[in-house]
This record gives C-alpha cells, sequence and structure tokens, in this order.
C-alpha cells in the first residue's frame, strides 16, 4: 500500500477542541491522507517523509471544522433580492420566485452555499429543503450530488409544507405539496450518490 501522503500545517494558533479544551499559542497539525495523524505545540516533527504540501497558518486559527446544522441552500439563488424586507414581506416577495426552482438551479444553488461555508471554515451540514415544485426534477439528488462533488460531510432533512395563502400564510399554494401526498423516496433510489463504489 502507498504511503498516504501528508499536509503540514505551520505555526497557527491550534483550538483542537478536545475534553481537555487544549489549546497552543502556535503550534502544528499534520495530516496524513484526509485523517489528523498528530499535532502539538511548535513546529511539526522533523524528518516527516511523503509530505506534499506545507501551510504557513501564521496569524491563523487552526481548528476543527464547523458544523452547521439548519440552511436552506435554495436561498442562496436569490441572494441580494428584497434585501430592505421584514422576514414576512421577504418571504412574500421570494415565494413566487422559489416556485419556479428546478434540479440545474437548485444545484447550482447547493454548489454556492456549500462553497461559502467552507470558505468560512463548515466542514459538517444540514440543508432543510422543502420546497418541491412538481415536474422540476429531482431537487433532492441535486443537493446530495452538490455535496457529494464538494467534499462536506452533509446530511439532507426533506421537508414539506401543507399551507398556503388559502390559509392565510405567506406561501405560495403551488409548491406546497399536501402533507397527505407526501412519500420519502427509496433509499435505494441514491445509493449510487451517497455510497463510495467501494464501500458498496
Amino acid at each position: 500500500m502507498a504511503a498516504a501522503r501528508r499536509t503540514v500545517i505551520e505555526n497557527g494558533a491550534i483550538a483542537t477542541v478536545d475534553g481537555h479544551d487544549t489549546e497552543y499559542a502556535s503550534g502544528y497539525v499534520v495530516l496524513a491522507g484526509n485523517r489528523i495523524e498528530s499535532l502539538g505545540a511548535g513546529p511539526a516533527p522533523a524528518g516527516l517523509e511523503h509530505v506534499v504540501r506545507r501551510i504557513d497558518a501564521t496569524g491563523h486559527l487552526v481548528t476543527p471544522g464547523l458544523v452547521n446544522t439548519h440552511h436552506h441552500f435554495y436561498q442562496w439563488i436569490t441572494r441580494g433580492l428584497a434585501t430592505d424586507h421584514n422576514l414576512f414581506d421577504w418571504l412574500v416577495a421570494l415565494y413566487p420566485l422559489w416556485a419556479r426552482i428546478d434540479e440545474p438551479m437548485v444545484h447550482a444553488a447547493a454548489q454556492g452555499s456549500l462553497a461559502m461555508m467552507a470558505r468560512g471554515g463548515v466542514t459538517t451540514t444540514m440543508d432543510h429543503h422543502y420546497v418541491f415544485p412538481r415536474g422540476t426534477g429531482d431537487l433532492s439528488a441535486a443537493i446530495i450530488g452538490a455535496a457529494r462533488d464538494m467534499g462536506v460531510r452533509f446530511t439532507l432533512a426533506r421537508g414539506s409544507m401543507d399551507r398556503g395563502r388559502r390559509t392565510a400564510d405567506c406561501r405560495p399554494t403551488s409548491p406546497s405539496r399536501p402533507s397527505t401526498t407526501l412519500s420519502p423516496p427509496p433509499r435505494r433510489r441514491y445509493d449510487g450518490i451517497t455510497t463510495p463504489p467501494s464501500a458498496r
């Protein structure tokens, strides 16, 4: 088996967030492949083999990846619209637009949202997706595929709406599916997306 390639992060402030709240004012982290191999205070150990990248983290904080437990990826495509509205009016203004989302749009929105979070240190996230206009493709697969391609840890929470403007809500009726018609897709439908071939 080929030796794992190493990445070394040095000279940064290290917050391990372990059970003892261990921190180092200046330290290192060694990654072997996609796993943390070692960390500690001061410079990285001398003589490390198969180092393919060194990152100078001077002036930066190194922490475990952040976790975002609630997001709506699809809303990324309407960022900048209705920004002067309060929450209710913002929803009233944007739900008619969201009622026209389709699979390519949701995939692009998920990519944008995930990239934005990754740049901010988020490595694990959950998307609460609840707008499923009829006839617009497999929106769940679009989101899952974007997360797979971006390489983040991810959970999709499928929501639903059973109220619309007719029931004095701000949401349009068209993208709302009555709860009695909702049924989760078979898990096998997404196995090829979520499971690497080597693990099947």
